[in-house]
């Protein structure tokens, strides 16, 4: 989690919030580099940091 970004941290936590079905089809969203509302004032390394996190947090889900 970018703990040293707060705006990017609320962001990830948001998006978690909202069941994995929608994590899914966020991350891809931003893998074809679009952008949903939570991310439309993000910088595209900002972007590419949230798709970064989301996945790695899928990630957990999957191995179970």
């Amino acid at each position: 989690m970018p703990a040293n970004n707060p705006k990017l941290q609320h962001i990830i936590e948001q998006l978690c919030t909202t069941g994995c079905e929608r994590v899914n089809e966020v991350i891809e969203i931003l893998e074809r580099q679009e952008n949903i509302q939570e991310t439309g004032q993000l910088s595209t390394e900002e972007s590419k940091i949230v798709l970064h996190e989301l996945k790695a947090i899928m990630a957990v889900y999957e191995q179970e």
